[in-house]
């Protein structure tokens, strides 16, 4: 059975693309809002006196698992660097003072766009015990200018060894997705790598390296990101002094086609 090409048939042909090209317009910013449910980043940590060197921390980065959680959290109250700031609920937790941070840094690594915002950045962290050793562990937070504390890194586990600067570690990451443009406070919590239980809390009150980092996920930094915007033929109507788009003009012409054509669209 052969398909004739009819006047008719043609402008329902454009009617549906224009209709369905409509629609595309109208979702976009819907489909922008919903991709940022949920935030992706990706970390590496390693003991600061063997840094490895930035391609091999390069592929490092490329290959380490995301770690995918919900939507970034802006609005609300954030608990600082104490023992009742921690996110579990019903266990008692005691420092006995035997793990402190003796300092921590922050650098500022990738900024691709220049506008002064970066996806990337690292946290070095000096710990020290009153033993000999310690084996622990770090998890750090963003808090998205004074908004509650969200977990974005877990590092590796180390052993500390009493007042030693030659144990100190660093945890480096790259934010992908999720993260606004803005302003994040850091916060440090270390762990017992054995027992699991908390030792310690070090945050922007502690250290001002800890405060006001510019970030944001690289989503927002990438240079070469296009952005589509449909395209507007501007239009001067004379007698009124201003223009429409292409778009706005179409509609009518859709709506009188349809009417000729018998067109009928059937939810």
């Amino acid at each position: 059975m052969s398909l004739k090409l009819t006047p008719e048939l043609i402008a329902k042909v454009i009617l549906w693309a224009a209709f369905w090209a409509f629609l595309a317009t109208l979702s976009a910013p819907l489909m922008a809002e919903t991709s940022k449910d949920t935030r992706t980043s990706k970390s590496i940590s390693f003991n600061k006196n063997t840094e490895p060197d930035t391609s091999e921390k390069d592929a490092q980065l490329k290959q380490a698992e995301a770690d995918i959680s919900s939507a970034l959290t802006t609005q609300g109250f954030r608990l600082e660097s104490n023992v009742t700031a921690l996110h579990i609920v019903n266990t008692d937790y005691i420092s006995d003072g035997s793990t402190t941070i003796y300092d921590a840094s922050t650098m500022l690594i990738s900024d691709f766009n220049d506008d002064g915002f970066y996806h990337r950045f690292s946290v070095t962290i000096d710990a020290d015990t009153i033993y000999d050793t310690a084996y622990i562990y770090a998890r750090l937070y963003l808090s998205y200018e004074g908004g509650p504390w969200n977990h974005y890194a877990t590092s590796n586990n180390y052993h500390i060894h009493g007042d030693s600067e030659l144990d100190a570690f660093v945890i480096e990451t790259e934010l992908a997705d999720g993260f606004l443009p803005g302003y994040y406070d850091i916060r440090i919590e270390l762990y017992d790598a054995d027992t699991g239980d908390w030792l310690t809390s070090y945050g922007p009150y502690d250290d001002a390296s800890l405060s006001a980092l510019p970030l944001e996920d690289s989503y927002h930094d990438d240079q070469y990101t296009a952005v589509l915007l449909p395209v507007e033929t501007e239009i001067v109507v004379a007698g009124h002094g201003g223009s429409m788009s292409w778009l706005l003009l179409l509609l009518p012409v859709i709506v009188s086609a349809a009417r000729r054509y018998g067109f009928r669209y059937e939810s």
